[in-house]
């Protein structure tokens, strides 16, 4: 009974340390040989080694169409670590799936694409890349421009992309709000400058 037991426990083990595989770049963006990976939006720290998936728009950012090397990840410490080849600079994710509501694989699909820099701003009006390298979102721009500049609204605030409005956090404790209509920014309210 007791042998039992002992293979029952190590055989859990070995299940749940399969499930703990970390997640491989190269698969999820289905890379090839000669593809480079880059950020496919602005993604904002105020410590690199503690970056936040909810791109809590505090501090510095890496911009959109940064080059990046995936250095590692992993499903029981919600890392996803990486280094700018521009700065030589690590930067560590802390991936929350409570806060974003997908699983790893799919937030590193949004975040890090294989598109180049010309293909991820391929359309976007000169005066509207200023405000995405500004880190900035304004009345008229495209949903395009927006998601370069902020990222895709965490889901646990914008459960529905159709909807109206699109929220994001300024700080841990103030958010910004996007009013869109037919694909447009109408209006953005900065929630603790209107208080």
């Amino acid at each position: 009974m007791r042998y039992l037991k002992s293979l029952t426990a190590f055989l859990a083990v070995l299940v749940f340390a399969g499930c703990a595989e970390p997640v491989v770049f190269s698969e999820v963006l289905q890379q090839s040989k000669d593809q480079k990976i880059y950020t496919s939006y602005n993604l904002w720290y105020s410590d690199p080694l503690n970056m936040d998936a909810l791109n809590v728009q505090q501090g510095s950012f890496i911009p959109a169409g940064t080059e990046i090397e995936p250095i590692s990840t992993g499903r029981w410490n919600n890392e996803i670590r990486f280094r700018s080849i521009a700065t030589g600079k690590e930067h560590c994710i802390k991936y929350s799936s409570a806060h974003r509501l997908c699983t790893m694989r799919e937030f590193i699909s949004y975040t890090f694409t294989t598109k180049t820099p010309d293909e991820l701003f391929a359309d976007i009006p000169e005066t509207m890349m200023t405000r995405i390298r500004r880190g900035e979102a304004v009345p008229g721009m495209s949903i395009k421009a927006v998601t370069l500049a902020y990222g895709p609204p965490p889901a646990c605030r914008t459960p529905d992309l159709r909807h109206g409005t699109w929220i994001y956090w300024r700080t841990p404790d103030s958010i910004i709000r996007l009013v869109m209509r037919d694909d447009r920014v109408r209006a953005v309210l900065d929630l603790e400058q209107d208080k």
